[in-house]
Formats: C-alpha cells, sequence, structure tokens
C-alpha cells in the first residue's frame, strides 16, 4: 500500500472576461476572479486524516454563532475506528452532507449556482459527523451541526428584520441522515438526505434532498431533486417577497412561517473530442407559503442556466479553457407587482486546480 501523504497542497482558480447583462443599461465588461481557493489536508496514518480550505475573496472576521468565517470553507480532523476501520468521526468545521452534487462538485467546475446551493443551505457547518460504510459502495452518516452559522439576533438585525413573536432556540442545531451510495462499478451515485433544524424555539424545519448521478470516462450527468419546508424561514427569499408584497417594513417585517422551497437541477457534462467538453446545466426553484392562504404556492420561481465549450489541452491536469453563457431570471405570480430579475452574462477564461504539493 502507499505510504500515507502528510501534506497535500492544491490551489483551485477561476478567472474570466466577464460581458454582464448584455442589451441592458446596466451592461458592463470587466474581468473577475470568481474563484481562488486553498486545499491543504494530508494522512497522518490510516485512521487519521485532516483537510483545510480557504476562500481568499471571502471575508475573514469570524461569524457570530460558530467563531468561523465565511473565507473559511472547512477545517476538520477524521479519524476511523473499529474492525476494518468502518467506522469514522469527523470534527471542526466540513461540508453539510447534504444530497446535491451540485454543491459536493468541485466548485471552479460551476459557474453558476443556484439559489439552493448558494442562499438556502448552510454548505460549511461546525459540528461533528458519525460515519458507517457498510460496504465498499454504501455508507451511512449522521451528522450534528449549527442551524445558521450566524445567532439568531444576528441575523435578524443584520437583515433588518424584526423579532416579532420568535424567540431564539434554546438547540439552534440540525442534524443530517444521509445515505452515500454506488452502483453499476461505481458509474452511478446517490446521496440521498433528510434533515431537521431548529433555527427559532419550538419551530422545527424538514428537508429531503435527493442527489443523483452517473459518470463515466467521457460524460457526467446529475440530477438534484429537493424539498424544504421551513417552520421559520431564516431563508429570507420567501419571507422577503410576502413582507414586500404587503409592504411591511420596520418593526412590523418579521420572518414568515411555513415557507416551502423546492428545486431540481440537472447538469450534463460531455466530451465531443479529446480535448473538447460540453457543460450544460439548468434549474427551476420555486418558493411558497403553507401558511398564507393568498400567495400561497410557488409564488416565486428562478431559472438557473448555463452552457460552456471547454478546451482541456492536457489529459492529466485539471485546466481548460472556456466560453460560455450563464444567467438567472427570477418571475413571480403575476398578482406580485415585481418586474421580473434577470441576469446574465458571457464569460470568456479559464479555470485550474493547480497540484502545488
Amino acid at each position: 500500500p502507499n505510504a500515507p501523504k502528510l501534506f497535500n497542497l492544491d490551489v483551485l482558480l477561476r478567472a474570466g472576461l466577464n460581458a454582464n447583462n448584455i442589451g441592458n443599461d446596466n451592461s458592463k465588461l470587466n474581468a473577475n476572479l470568481d474563484e481562488a481557493r486553498i486545499l491543504m489536508g494530508g494522512e497522518y496514518n490510516d485512521r487519521l486524516s485532516y483537510k483545510v480550505r480557504l476562500r481568499l475573496n471571502r471575508s475573514f472576521a469570524p461569524t457570530s454563532q460558530d467563531n468561523g468565517s465565511a473565507a473559511l470553507d472547512f477545517a476538520f480532523l477524521k479519524y476511523k475506528f473499529g474492525k476494518d476501520n468502518k467506522w469514522a468521526v469527523t470534527l471542526g468545521k466540513q461540508s453539510a452532507v447534504v444530497g446535491s452534487y451540485e454543491f459536493e462538485n468541485n466548485p471552479i467546475y460551476e459557474y453558476k449556482f443556484t439559489e439552493y446551493v448558494d442562499r438556502i443551505l448552510n454548505l460549511f457547518v461546525v459540528g461533528g459527523m458519525l460515519s458507517y460504510e457498510v460496504n465498499p459502495n454504501h455508507s451511512l452518516n449522521l451528522q450534528i451541526y449549527n442551524t445558521s452559522n450566524h445567532s439568531f439576533d444576528g441575523l435578524l438585525a443584520d437583515n433588518g428584520y424584526a423579532v416579532g413573536d420568535l424567540g431564539a432556540s434554546k438547540v439552534p442545531l440540525g442534524a443530517y441522515f444521509t445515505w452515500i451510495g454506488a452502483f453499476d462499478d461505481k458509474k452511478f451515485n446517490t446521496k440521498w438526505s433528510y434533515n431537521i433544524s431548529q433555527f427559532a424555539n419550538d419551530n422545527l424545519n424538514h428537508a429531503v434532498s435527493l442527489a443523483n448521478k452517473y459518470k463515466t470516462d467521457r460524460q457526467m450527468i446529475y440530477l438534484d431533486l429537493q424539498y424544504s419546508f421551513y417552520a421559520v424561514d431564516h431563508v429570507m427569499i420567501g419571507s422577503s417577497v410576502i413582507n414586500d408584497f404587503y409592504a411591511r417594513t420596520g418593526v412590523n417585517k418579521t420572518l414568515e412561517k411555513d415557507v416551502v422551497y423546492k428545486s431540481a437541477i440537472l447538469r450534463y457534462d460531455q466530451f465531443l473530442a479529446d480535448k473538447w467538453e460540453i457543460a450544460l446545466k439548468g434549474g427551476i426553484e420555486t418558493a411558497g407559503s403553507n401558511n398564507d392562504e393568498e400567495l400561497g404556492n410557488d409564488f416565486r420561481t428562478n431559472y438557473t442556466y448555463f452552457a460552456a465549450l471547454q478546451h482541456k489541452p492536457f489529459r492529466t491536469q485539471d485546466l481548460r479553457f472556456y466560453l460560455g453563457y450563464m444567467g438567472n431570471t427570477v418571475t413571480h405570480k403575476n398578482f406580485i407587482e415585481v418586474d421580473k430579475q434577470q441576469f446574465n452574462r458571457v464569460s470568456l477564461g479559464a479555470y485550474y486546480t493547480i497540484p502545488v504539493l
């Protein structure tokens, strides 16, 4: 067997020349550093390992709940134990073990994230995870974590919401129960999760996320499906629309109850030739209310999409040059008087996972 390597260092970069909002009055051309992350990790032996990833274009200020920062994606220790090392415990700031291949994908590959990954999920959480490898193709995982990286009072105050009749949870924690599976010589993969969490006292949130992926040497396709019920909408996407609809401001602007988010996200990557590849992605996401009969289900819909042509000059290097179109469109039910929100971008650039050490 290979000897463990104590230290590895990768740099993840994506940068491009962007033409934003083409055809609109606010269109502009700019060069942008979309992603800049440093990934460090290693193995002390066959049982103990660690990983740390920093995002260089995010704030290093500590967050109010977990004393981490937005710049720190994760910093954790993983210890395997038991017969054949089938059990593992992971402690520290870590990736949420949620059913989402969009999130699990290398972030430099995703030209445009959906709102589910970018705004709804708490992606990088402080907590602990217990994992059990049933066999080489299937594992079961239980992760306990902070529901939000920000405190109850801090999150409301920072976003201009009044507390209203809500109270901070005495146990502001969440739990993921996740099955990760592989079939057909690991070509077909699943990552299915159920989540229960609490942000405000006596109000439980529930979510089911079903991620499915098929991958070969020349193609990859994933389909992520999710349903999330927020007893108190600390995500604030639905709450923002509802408060605007009823013209609530100041002390009347509160987090809504019983808000539902649903999404379906499909991505397809295919090599057309040895060095040329296409990447296509589309997502549809809705926000609705189980509590407001006037607004009802799916009063807000977000469409996310991109198409890119990619050139991979070296077989053994994760370097690609790309030309892509990406964007999103937000629409509301016709009785909500909000202009359709639309963003689009044409981008020419490159991304590279640089294996420094």
